[in-house]
């Protein structure tokens, strides 16, 4: 049987059958209850009103297809559709073109709306918004029945009483309750945008490594398709004759070192590109063609105390700090209006066994005789806040640390960059001048191979460098928590 069918049969059954409660007789004891009209009609009102306010339960079991489908590889249609209407504070909507390389933008909007552990980050703020709604509930009244039925003596009658309480405190921490529930929402909204932040930069950082590897990859394939075509050359000029064994070997030594840095760094781009994969919810096989833009080193860096200044507006995990502290502030509040006694109000009409009515109104209150004021609850408020106000210094000693040791990594990148851009041509004009001496006889070839080696070397640890500047920006800008123009 469907529960939402047997939900809405009881609620249209629960209201006549609760008016006639309170005037059916009892076959078996003879109680009867009889009371006026408005205290019954409240009641019948009350309960009516519960019932329809019941809400249907929905099984949503752990099916395997389900799971499968969300298991598959994204649809990049429904991407490039979700992408053009993004809405973030720090992420703007673009449009995708998965036909052409991705940028490191397009990377980093792909792994917000693709990734799994963000979409599982994603279902907080949805337990965030229902405490907001469940905060800004009215208290529920209470509604006591209660029957006598004497057992001898002649002219008694059943006793009764009907009574209605309304826990009234509940009302005067209400607004207390929705601002500690509101914060806590905001506190998660920041905490979810943040994370995405978090997401998108390092997809930006993997698709930038990747590039970088390629291109590596490339220079080093390349030198060792060289370097396997001369060790052909002189194994055939060994075999007429022509060159002796000891030239054979070097150039067999260059052929295996060039071959070994070449899998080297297909095992390092391989590693790169599952790591690509994981942040954009891509299945392991996939390849994405990835944007080679070169990076050009900052000529003029940020100053980091002005950088700072600005972070700490911009960093939406500041925010969430700060919104976690106004929370921990409403709590304080709340705790000091705890400290009044709680009271409830209610109504009630009694009828006792000499059939005697009467009606009173009567208000409870909390004894504070052993948590006099509330004194624990604001002791332990007063000390979380302090704890949150540590918590919130330390993040930004952190994230100024950060900003000043990045930007320092930074400069000393591009000093080492240009060192090595001004002796790059020179050693070029030297392999050059060598490899045609090499062919006439005028220089061993133990001279050349350790000058095309150390070219390789330079040329690799200059995509290196790059590669590392490229890094460290994206690091800068995730740690400045808005896009930065280097």
């Amino acid at each position: 049987m469907r529960t939402d069918t047997v939900s809405e049969d009881f609620r249209r059954f629960a209201p006549r059958f609760f008016a006639r409660f309170f005037e059916v007789k009892s076959p078996h004891v003879g109680w009867r209850i009889e009371t006026s009209e408005k205290l019954r009609g409240c009641a019948v009102m009350m309960l009516t009103a519960f019932i329809a306010g019941c809400a249907g339960y929905h099984p949503k079991p752990l099916d395997d297809n389900r799971l499968n489908e969300s298991l598959a590889a994204p649809d990049r249609v429904a991407l490039a559709r979700e992408a053009a209407r993004l809405r973030h504070p720090r992420l703007p909507p673009m449009t995708l073109d998965f036909s052409q390389p991705l940028t490191g933008e397009a990377l980093g909007v792909i792994a917000v709306l693709a990734s799994p552990d963000l979409q599982a980050f994603r279902a907080k703020e949805g337990v965030a918004q229902a405490q907001v709604f469940a905060a800004g509930l009215l208290p529920d009244p209470q509604l006591a029945v209660g029957l006598d039925h004497p057992l001898g003596g002649g002219g008694l009658v059943n006793a009764q009483n009907l009574g209605l309480s309304w826990d009234i405190a509940r009302l005067i921490t209400r607004q207390g309750d929705m601002r500690i529930a509101n914060n806590q929402a905001l506190q998660v909204r920041n905490d979810i945008a943040w994370q995405e932040w978090l997401v998108a930069n390092q997809a930006a950082l993997m698709g930038r490594r990747v590039a970088y590897l390629e291109r590596q990859q490339a220079m080093a394939q390349q030198f060792s398709d060289i370097a396997a075509k001369l060790l052909e050359v002189a194994r055939r000029n060994l075999r007429e004759g022509n060159v002796k064994i000891d030239e054979v070997g070097l150039r067999q030594v260059a052929y295996l070192d060039a071959r070994d840095r070449v899998l080297a760094l297909a095992r390092e781009l391989q590693k790169a590109r599952q790591d690509l994969n994981r942040v954009l919810g891509l299945l392991p096989g996939e390849i994405v063609s990835v944007a080679t833009s070169r990076i050009s080193l900052p000529a003029s860096l940020p100053d980091p105390e002005a950088l700072f200044a600005e972070t700490r507006t911009a960093r939406l995990d500041l925010a969430a700090l700060r919104a976690g502290y106004d929370t921990q502030e409403a709590r304080i509040y709340r705790a000091v209006l705890g400290q009044y006694p709680r009271f409830n109000l209610g109504l009630s009409e009694v009828r006792d066994t000499a059939g005697v009515r009467s009606q009173s109104i009567g208000i409870s209150l909390d004894i504070p005789l052993f948590n006099s004021a509330n004194r624990g609850v604001i002791a332990e408020a007063e000390a979380t806040r302090d704890k949150l106000y540590a918590e919130y210094l330390a993040r930004l000693y952190q994230t100024r640390a950060d900003i000043a040791t990045l930007i320092a990594d930074l400069y000393r990148i591009g000093q080492e960059y240009e060192a090595l851009v001004q002796q790059l041509p020179e050693l070029e004009r030297v392999e050059r001048v060598l490899r045609a001496a090499v062919a006439s006889g005028d220089t061993s070839l133990v001279n050349y191979e350790t000058v095309r080696a150390t070219l390789l070397d330079k040329q690799i640890k200059l995509l290196s460098l790059e590669q590392a500047a490229a890094e460290q920006e994206v690091a800068l800008q995730l740690a400045s928590g808005a896009p930065l123009a280097l």
